[in-house]
């Protein structure tokens, strides 16, 4: 009998990799976000998306955060991180009630 390869320290000599039933699919595995992200940011500029939400009208008006500046107390720690999470998780969360959502950072 030949010996199955092994892919892992759990199981020596099984070879788990034709048991995994993915999807066939064009979609890449990898992000590619060094080549992705400037595409897409030429996406938004050209096709003005953000300016186009900013104008979507709003019954229920609009929701401004102005930000303060990043990193003004110091060294950086998870505190700056969860600041910025909460942030935008409030953004978005009012944007999907329907506010008129915009975000602005701000230095000194």
């Amino acid at each position: 009998a030949a010996k199955e390869k092994s892919q892992g320290s759990d199981s020596p000599g099984i070879d788990y990799s034709k048991t995994v039933l993915l999807p066939k699919t064009k979609f890449s595995q990898r992000a590619n976000a060094k080549r992705r992200e400037p595409e897409i940011q030429d996406f938004w500029k050209s096709q003005q998306v953000y300016e186009k939400l900013l104008e979507r009208p709003s019954e229920l008006g609009a929701f401004t955060i102005h930000d303060g500046p990043p990193y003004a107390n110091g060294s950086l720690h998870m505190g700056h991180a969860l600041n910025k999470i909460l942030k935008d998780a409030i953004n978005k969360f009012k944007s999907a009630q329907g506010y008129k959502v915009r975000y602005i950072p701000g230095w000194d």
